[in-house]
């Protein structure tokens, strides 16, 4: 699986995924042979504002096997494409004429929060990004039809609000996810994605077809692979200091997929092909995507 002129020669790893996902089994073991897969946060929050289809356009065209994203849910119950609670002026400015001030997503309409402008400033954890002026926040369901007919896998996060933004029903938000995934037919390339564990078991209730993936798993003090089944979970998230060698295999051939941390380095992404997980998880696909081309296969 290489690499190629910043696009990725896909085909055997297209066919694995696609006879895996196919088969309703989301199983580690058929991937035995192949590199782990290059997974965009947020896009690739380094190169291309976080979120938003520049960075979710840019990663498919670099070759990524999956997009991750974060969603929020709005005052009048739509959800909307951002990780933050509260519409961050950091890097988020409202549209001129707007008169809209930046607050809590839950406490505002659709409608508003999607005039402000979240491409022509940054992070300051993101230095490296590339600024799209008059770029948006995008909907699960504008973000579904545009990648419907890519073979990317499409990983999304319920993000609940603090307790000074808001209340969200982890059901409510979770029927909406399953609604916008099923309108689609993506219920094979989406994963579910959340340290709110309610929203991880209602969707095993609402739309089982739909694989759940568990966040921060360790704060939960018990066993990986107990917990996984608990939550009828067939993926999650684990830090080097969470598990060695020997607990990733464990969970894999138990047919758990382990995903490493964010990380955006060299040094880091050598530490969890030594790991032996399924996915990396990063900000920069592009220095991952070359960072594998000069690696031996591993698995």
């Amino acid at each position: 699986m290489k690499y190629a002129n910043g696009f990725r020669l896909v085909g055997l790893a297209l066919a694995c995924t696609s006879a895996i996902l196919g088969a309703g089994v989301w199983s580690s073991a058929a991937a035995d042979s192949a590199r782990p897969m290059v997974v965009a946060h947020r896009g690739g929050a380094a190169l291309m504002p976080e979120n938003t289809f520049p960075a979710f356009d840019n990663a498919v065209r670099l070759g990524v096997d999956m997009l991750e994203f974060d969603m929020q849910m709005t005052a009048d119950d739509r959800l909307v494409i951002t990780h933050d609670g509260t519409v961050n002026s950091t890097f988020c400015t409202a549209d001129p004429g707007s008169g809209l001030s930046p607050g809590p997503i839950r406490a505002m309409n659709l409608a508003d929060v999607l005039k402000f402008d979240c491409g022509s400033k940054h992070r300051a954890i993101y230095p490296t990004q590339k600024p799209v002026p008059g770029t948006h926040m995008p909907t699960p369901d504008a973000f579904f039809a545009r990648y419907e007919d890519t073979h990317v896998l499409l990983f999304g996060e319920t993000k609940m609000p603090n307790a000074s933004e808001g209340e969200v029903d982890p059901v409510a938000f979770t029927r909406l996810v399953a609604a916008a995934v099923h309108k689609y037919g993506l219920e094979n390339r989406f994963i579910l994605q959340s340290a709110d564990y309610r929203t991880i078991d209602a969707m095993h209730d609402v739309n089982p077809r739909i694989r759940t993936c568990l966040l921060s798993p360790w704060l939960a003090k018990t066993d990986y692979l107990q917990l996984s089944r608990q939550h009828h979970a067939t993926c999650m998230l684990l830090r080097l200091q969470d598990a060695d060698a020997i607990e990733v295999k464990r969970l894999r051939e138990a047919g758990v997929m382990v995903f490493s941390d964010v990380v955006d380095d060299e040094a880091g992404w050598r530490d969890y092909l030594d790991r032996g997980v399924d996915a990396l998880f990063t900000n920069d696909p592009a220095a991952l995507i070359v960072f594998l081309n000069h690696q031996p296969t591993h698995h």
